[in-house]
C-alpha cells in the first residue's frame, strides 16, 4: 500500500514537472513566433476560411533597408493589392470595389500585424501546451494549443514551423470544437528566397490606388476626449481591458469607438447617435466574428451601440448590454 501510494505520488509530481515544461516550451514558441512575422523574410500563398467563404491571397514580407515592406494579393474574387511601407499603406483596388469604402475599418494594416497577439498576457485566461508535431506546406510543423478557461473566448490550435517559427496554420475553435476560422499556408518561401522585386505590385492598370497611414493619428474631433470618458462599460469578462479608443467623425455626428482585447481576443465597440429612422436590432454570426447592435435611451436622447468581435455571441450579449454613461 505505501509504494503504490509512493509510485502514485511521484507519477504526480512527475506530470506536474511536465505540465510545467511543456507549457513553458509552448510559451516560448509563442514569443517566438510574435516576432517572426515582423522579423522573417518570406513569400507565401495562404487560404483563409471563415463562416462560408474561402480566400486563397500571396503574402510577401521583407524588411528593406531597416524598414518593413509587405505584399499582399487577392488571388479570387476582386483583384486587389495592399502594399505597406513601413507605416504608409497604398491599396490598389478596381473602380467600385468595396474596399475603397471600408479602408478606416482596417484595424491593424496588413498581414503582419493581423497575426502578431499580445501573447505575454494569456496566462491568467488561456492554457497553452504542445501537442506534438505535424507539417504543413511541406514544412516541419510543431503543434501548440491555447485553450480558454471560460466560455467567454474561443480556442486556438497552431502549427508553428520549427525553422523560422512562423505560423503555419492555425484553427479558431469554439467550446464545442467546431472549426470557425483556418489559416493555413500552402506554400512558403524564406529568407534569402525572397527578392525585393517580389514586394513590386503588380500590373496598375485599370487600378485605382488610395493611400492611408497606419500610425497616423485617430480620426479625433475636439470633443473627443469629453466623448470617450463619457461611456463605460458595466462587464468585462476576466482578462479584457482596453486597448484603445477614439473619436471618428461622420457626417452630422461623432462615432466614439472603443476597442478591447485580452491579448489574443478583440472586440470593438461603436457610439453613435440613435438615427432619426430608428434602428432595428440585430444580431449576426460569419465564422468567428459576432456582430450586434443595441439600443440605450438616457433622458430623451438614445445611442445605437453596436459591438463587433471575435467572442461567443452570449459573451457579445452581456457585455452589450451593459454599456451605459457613467453619469447614469
Amino acid at each position: 500500500m505505501r509504494a503504490s501510494l509512493l509510485n502514485r505520488v511521484l507519477i504526480c509530481v512527475l506530470s506536474c514537472i511536465g505540465a510545467s515544461a511543456w507549457a513553458n516550451e509552448a510559451e516560448e514558441l509563442l514569443a517566438r513566433m510574435n516576432q517572426a512575422f515582423s522579423e522573417v523574410s518570406y513569400d507565401g500563398v495562404f487560404s483563409y476560411y471563415s463562416g462560408d467563404e474561402l480566400a486563397s491571397l500571396r503574402v510577401v514580407h521583407k524588411i528593406v533597408d531597416g524598414v518593413q515592406r509587405e505584399r499582399l494579393v487577392h488571388l479570387n474574387g476582386a483583384p486587389r493589392e495592399i502594399l505597406r511601407e513601413g507605416d504608409e499603406v497604398a491599396c490598389l483596388v478596381m473602380p467600385g470595389d468595396d474596399l475603397i469604402g471600408l479602408q478606416d475599418s482596417i484595424p491593424t494594416g496588413p498581414f503582419a500585424r493581423a497575426f502578431v497577439r499580445q501573447f505575454d498576457r494569456l496566462s491568467g485566461t488561456y492554457e497553452v501546451g504542445v501537442y506534438g508535431s505535424g507539417r504543413v506546406a511541406g514544412r516541419a510543423a510543431v503543434r501548440l494549443g491555447v485553450t480558454p478557461k471560460d466560455k467567454h473566448r474561443y480556442g486556438y490550435r497552431l502549427w508553428v514551423d520549427q525553422e523560422t517559427a512562423l505560423l503555419l496554420r492555425s484553427e479558431l475553435v469554439d467550446e464545442h470544437d467546431n472549426k470557425l476560422e483556418i489559416f493555413q499556408f500552402n506554400y512558403l518561401v524564406t529568407g534569402e528566397g525572397v527578392p525585393d522585386s517580389a514586394l513590386d505590385a503588380g500590373s496598375l492598370e485599370g487600378f485605382e490606388v488610395s493611400h492611408l497611414r497606419l500610425a497616423g493619428e485617430p480620426h479625433a474631433v475636439s470633443a473627443a476626449n469629453t466623448s470617450l470618458e463619457e461611456w463605460t462599460t458595466g462587464w468585462l469578462p476576466p482578462g479584457f481591458m482596453m486597448a484603445t479608443s477614439d473619436v471618428r467623425r461622420k457626417p452630422g455626428h461623432d462615432v466614439t469607438n472603443l476597442v478591447y482585447s485580452d491579448g489574443l481576443a478583440a472586440f470593438s465597440i461603436f457610439i453613435e447617435p440613435m438615427p432619426s429612422r430608428g434602428a432595428a436590432s440585430m444580431v449576426s454570426q460569419h465564422g468567428a466574428t459576432v456582430a450586434m447592435t443595441h439600443q440605450i435611451g438616457v433622458g430623451e436622447e438614445y445611442h445605437l451601440v453596436t459591438l463587433v468581435g471575435e467572442i461567443p455571441p452570449d459573451t457579445a450579449s452581456e457585455i452589450i448590454k451593459s454599456i451605459r454613461r457613467k453619469s447614469s
